[in-house]
């Protein structure tokens, strides 16, 4: 008998979207930056079709948007996208703890524990931001429940786009609030580890909502913890 060793077919569509993910995620592309096909056919070496394809799972993940002439651009998020994704994510993280406190083990706690202290060494904002991600992703994982999962997963890279942003202003504006996203992180491993699931659910959407009023448009402010009550919302730039 013959073994067939061929190689497993790949998936360009999927190669090239993870590609240019990236590339939006990291602030290679330019929030409002024009993505044309018959260029991104050059860059990878292809025929238009699978970039076409890429472009439509973009889409779906809320990175680009599709414009009546045909273009297509790196999504801009404005005040009313980030505020949509802010209460999504309470919405599922703070299900997706409570769920979590209940099968958590000390496996687990480790876990965070060295994604924390991996948060505390990283050197860029970028780096940051992918640590920071991995970390709430796991904890959806420990949920258990892969519906919870699959629903977070569709806003997730669009929060990790703005996440990025936002550390990298943080590199320009105020280093302190990357000390105070990981005091957050604590604070969110405690009731976790303490298998506490109503606490744990609350102090994940505390979480969530100091971590987007971090800044106003114009100028850098305290962290969340040092002022005495919130004025409201506040809109993050993407430009």
């Amino acid at each position: 008998m013959i073994k067939n060793h061929a190689q497993p077919r790949r998936n360009l569509p999927h190669e090239i979207a993870s590609q240019l993910r990236h590339d939006i995620i990291s602030g290679t592309c330019k929030p409002g930056e024009a993505l044309a096909e018959p260029v991104l056919a050059g860059r990878f070496g292809v025929s238009r079709a699978p970039v076409r394809e890429a472009m439509i799972e973009l889409e779906r993940a809320g990175l680009v948007q599709f414009e009546p002439t045909g273009r297509t651009r790196v999504r801009t998020l404005e005040e009313k996208d980030i505020t949509e994704i802010v209460e999504a994510r309470i919405a599922l993280e703070s299900m997706g703890a409570r769920l979590a406190a209940i099968r958590w083990t000390a496996a687990d706690t480790r876990w965070i524990e060295e994604s924390i202290a991996a948060q505390e060494k990283a050197t860029t904002g970028v780096k940051f931001s992918e640590l920071d991600i991995a970390m709430h992703e796991y904890i959806m994982q420990c949920s258990g429940n892969e519906r919870l999962v699959t629903l977070w997963q569709y806003v997730r890279w669009q929060f990790e786009m703005a996440l990025t942003y936002i550390h990298s202003l943080q590199q320009k504006m105020a280093p302190d609030l990357r000390s105070f996203s990981v005091m957050g992180h604590r604070n969110v491993l405690k009731p976790l580890a303490g298998r506490q699931p109503e606490t744990a659910a609350k102090v994940m959407s505390q979480h969530i909502k100091d971590s987007i009023e971090w800044y106003t448009p114009q100028a850098p402010e305290s962290p969340p913890a040092a002022k005495a009550t919130h004025s409201g919302k506040r809109s993050i730039p993407t430009k």
